[in-house]
């Protein structure tokens, strides 16, 4: 599973899209865009492939009609799942390789993430997960504990336990005469950490994350993406996500990579580009105050403009913006003619 061409027409606000992801690059890619322009349904569409019934699952009814289809390129293999009107949903004749299958993972967010269906299964083992306890039949967790303590700076976790029960690893924290801290009892966003923990133990070629960002201060957001970036390559996998988070994005600006992909949806038409911090935070969250703006291709011109005009008086209030290559800084321009932001 080397690239993936994925192909979205007519499913929700997506009327076409097409883009290619390029899985060798072990690398973290986080999906950015403003509300509503198909950054779920993309995340839905990616997930489909393992589970054909995520659609369903989680969306509302008549996102489908009957030009909808998605169609995925595999390498050299096509798998395409068109409307069935007797379903109503996409349906495939195409027998999906169970080697692609097994190479994905995804987590949906509230309420249909796998980590919001842990809390019952946890309630349901913990009689289980006592006994374990009250025997001393455990061991120290080592790995993710120190993965907990690089995210929260904090000795906390120190003393976590790992309990394997129906072939899947439980964690604690041991108190006073036998009593327990479980998982699930932790904050929500430590317990969405150790979720994460345990997909991406698993290995495989790649995670989908639908809002990665949710209950995590903007600190433990950026601890978070550094250790993601370590395990991508470590374990040769690769993680896209989702996210609103302004501090999430600007790590891809001090790493220098090119993996911060923009969505934009012009009247259902897709496209998914890679972009510089600064272009998408122009263009997302906007800039207000400012009498001009100075648009730069590159930081030394930046750099250079600011040394220039920094003795100068009487200037109107002004912004100096780095976005990054030319047609970056045109491309901004003529969004804002006509966006304002």
């Amino acid at each position: 599973m080397k690239k993936l061409n994925l192909s979205i027409t007519n499913v929700q606000n997506i009327s076409d899209f097409k883009h290619e992801f390029d899985f060798e690059t072990k690398s973290l890619q986080c999906l950015v865009g403003k509300n509503g322009v198909g950054k779920t349904t993309l995340i839905k569409a990616i997930a489909n492939l393992k589970i054909a019934s995520v659609f369903g699952a989680t969306s509302a009814p008549f996102i489908f009609n009957s030009g909808s289809k998605i169609e995925y390129k595999i390498d050299e293999e096509t798998y395409t799942f068109s409307y069935n009107d007797v379903l109503d949903a996409l349906d495939s004749k195409d027998n999906i390789d169970n080697k692609v299958k097994d190479n994905i993972l995804f987590e949906l967010p509230i309420p249909h993430g796998e980590r919001f269906k842990e809390f019952e299964k946890l309630g349901r083992i913990d009689a289980k997960l006592r006994t374990k306890i009250v025997d001393n039949d455990y061991e120290p967790a080592e790995k993710l504990s120190s993965f907990l303590q690089k995210i929260y700076k904090s000795d906390k976790f120190n003393d976590l336990k790992e309990v394997e029960l129906e072939n899947k690893k439980y964690y604690f924290l041991p108190q006073p005469n036998d009593r327990y801290i479980r998982e699930d009892y932790l904050s929500s966003g430590e317990f969405f950490v150790i979720s994460l923990f345990k997909i991406i133990q698993q290995k495989k070629k790649l995670i989908v994350i639908d809002e990665i960002d949710i209950s995590l201060d903007a600190s433990a957001q950026v601890n978070l993406l550094e250790q993601l970036r370590f395990f991508c390559k470590e374990y040769k996998i690769n993680i896209l996500f989702t996210t609103q988070s302004l501090a999430l994005m600007k790590t891809f600006s001090t790493q220098g990579e090119q993996f911060l992909l923009y969505m934009t949806n012009d009247s259902g038409n897709v496209e998914l580009n890679n972009q510089s911090y600064n272009y998408v935070k122009s263009v997302m969250y906007g800039f207000k105050g400012w009498d001009r703006y100075i648009l730069t291709e590159d930081k030394m011109l930046k750099n250079y403009l600011t040394y220039l005009l920094e003795d100068a008086t009487e200037l109107l209030e002004h912004t100096i913006i780095y976005v990054g290559g030319a047609d970056n800084t045109v491309d901004l321009m003529k969004r804002n003619s006509n966006e304002g932001f």
